[in-house]
């Protein structure tokens, strides 16, 4: 399934109505069962318009901790990790969340902000 804001792109492409500067449910939860899984990595949701366009998964395996485990689940720490990363998400228009994983835990989430700007000499720069 395809996720855009109301915006019709295309015919015959499915379109999930998307609300302005929010994470849908099943993609936060989505989220957090990947950053269990991931040992080194990092999760990045990418905003345009103040709408989440894309969840981009990054994991890195390092060869000398080769391990095949998965961190342990602790439903506090990810009950405050959702409301971190959609209290955040909720600031961005355009712009970049990466959530960033070290030997399996969350160790910092970075709020990457870009700013367009129109109206000189174009339409950007």
């Amino acid at each position: 399934m395809f996720l855009f804001s109301d915006k019709n792109f295309r015919e015959g492409t499915t379109i999930k109505k998307l609300n302005l500067h929010s994470v849908p449910d099943e993609i936060l939860k989505f989220s957090l069962r990947e950053i269990q899984k991931i040992k080194n990595g990092e999760i990045i949701f990418v905003a345009q318009d103040g709408y989440l366009m894309q969840v981009e998964v990054n994991q890195k395996i390092r060869v000398a901790d080769w391990e095949e485990k998965n961190s342990g689940v602790d439903e506090e720490i990810f009950s405050a990790l959702a409301k971190k990363i959609l209290s955040e998400f909720e600031k961005l228009s355009y712009g970049r969340l990466v959530v960033k994983i070290q030997k399996g835990r969350v160790t910092q989430i970075e709020r990457t902000v870009q700013s367009r700007f129109t109206g000189l000499d174009g339409e950007g720069i």
